[in-house]
């Protein structure tokens, strides 16, 4: 492949395999904005029905706000390294993980992402089809195709092109959020949601382990958006943010579910006649987060291979899962994705405690990057012993867990090989 056709001096260019320079960083608003677009799909309103079923009105209104901050928390410490070094997740990887190491985080980063971009693809085609029945058009398989298309088209651009989307997404789907609550909460008035109870109720901490799980991969993947803050504040501002119209979102679904006793949010959405603002919420939910799928996959992929042309491998890999989304082939991969994103975020935790708590900031020096050691098995024990105890175990939320016994296994046996001077 030619690389001189994917340049600096390309219109679209994006920087996937060297730093953002200062000069084309973007505002704390933009890094909202694009945030956004990847935190709130159509599986955050689901998380707020899914809470309604297990927690009380009190109860979840507090798990989907600590579920936030916490969220909020994490994507501003991995989008902190991002802001400060200007590269992505898995280029970032190379100093806990090693040169060539890095190719198998950004091996396992591209399937998943990937698995789930077309996952979400045949998602789409499969809503679309319910709300909109009879049409061919609206049919699951050309649902599917139109669908992937225009989540494609603002991945290949880069991004820009998510940029230009979630400018007008990101508040549409705030007031959309707001207004299905608002109505649901005029519809049936606020005193019956708030003394809905559930027929078998879970805990505060089971409600915020639901909520996190919502977002997790994606507060590690916050450096693939971050590269561009201007800094690591800028960054976390942008997370606040995000993170608010995220609440926004899950406390939407859960009203809604609350309102009219349904498990299915399309179906409480049909209840307060809100046909036409819930095709437009699942239009623009899950083309702002499935975009980011694909970029952060077509980012990794660079990662092992430098230099070929991005719009050419989100362009190439969107046709392709799209069409294995339209086979519904990946319907039968799920469990294997769910089990593979079990090591996303160990993979972040890494991330943070080596530039953080042992304090290796200097060694991210893009420049000195390639003159890393090729592999480095202790950040890889961390995260398989991590994510499989955590994934074999079942104990609580298996990515929390997981994050949780990667940080104490990373720092102990970092600190214990620094002592031993090994």
């Amino acid at each position: 492949m030619d690389q001189n056709v994917y340049t600096p001096e390309d219109k679209y260019y994006d920087y996937p395999d060297r730093p953002v320079p200062h000069d084309k960083r973007k505002s704390p608003i933009n890094i909202a904005v694009v945030t956004t677009g990847m935190a709130v799909a159509m599986s955050t309103l689901y998380t707020g029905s899914a809470l309604a079923e297990v927690m009380n009105f009190k109860e979840g209104t507090i798990a989907i706000v600590v579920g936030s901050v916490i969220l909020a928390i994490l994507a501003s410490l991995t989008g902190g390294i991002g802001a400060n070094q200007g590269i992505s997740t898995s280029m970032l990887s190379r100093v806990p993980f090693g040169r060539k190491g890095s190719n198998i985080v950004g091996l396992v980063l591209g399937i998943s992402m990937l698995g789930w971009f077309s996952y979400q693809c045949g998602y789409f085609g499969e809503t679309i089809a319910l709300m909109l029945p009879g049409h061919f058009l609206t049919s699951p398989v050309v649902a599917t195709i139109w669908g992937g298309l225009l989540m494609m088209s603002t991945a290949i651009v880069g991004y820009k092109g998510m940029t230009y989307l979630s400018m007008v997404a990101a508040p549409l789907l705030l007031g959309l959020c707001l207004y299905c609550a608002i109505m649901a909460i005029s519809t049936t008035g606020l005193s019956p949601i708030i003394a809905h109870m559930p027929d078998n109720p879970a805990t505060i901490g089971t409600g915020i382990t639901i909520v996190v799980g919502g977002w997790i991969t994606g507060a590690v993947l916050q450096p693939d958006i971050s590269r561009y803050a201007r800094s690591k504040m800028d960054n976390s501002v942008g997370v606040i943010v995000a993170m608010v119209v995220f609440a926004a979102a899950n406390w939407g679904g859960f009203v809604v579910a609350k309102a009219t006793n349904s498990t299915n949010i399309m179906e409480g959405l049909s209840i307060l006649g809100m046909g036409v603002l819930g095709l437009l919420i699942v239009v623009l939910g899950q083309w702002t987060s499935n975009d980011n799928n694909l970029y952060s996959a077509a980012l990794a992929i660079i990662n092992i291979k430098p230099g070929i042309n991005k719009h050419i491998v989100s362009a190439v890999c969107g046709v392709i899962f799209t069409a294995l989304a339209v086979t519904g082939i990946q319907n039968h991969f799920v469990g294997f994705l769910s089990a593979l994103g079990t090591f996303l975020p160990p993979i972040g935790a890494v991330l943070a405690v080596d530039y953080y708590l042992l304090k290796k900031k200097h060694q991210y020096d893009f420049e000195n990057m390639d003159q890393t050691t090729s592999y480095k098995p202790l950040a890889f024990v961390s995260v398989v012993l991590g994510g499989g105890i955590a994934y074999i175990s079942k104990f609580g939320s298996t990515t929390i867990t997981a994050i949780i016994l990667t940080v104490v296994l990373y720092y102990g046996l970092s600190k214990l090989m620094e002592k031993k001077n090994v």
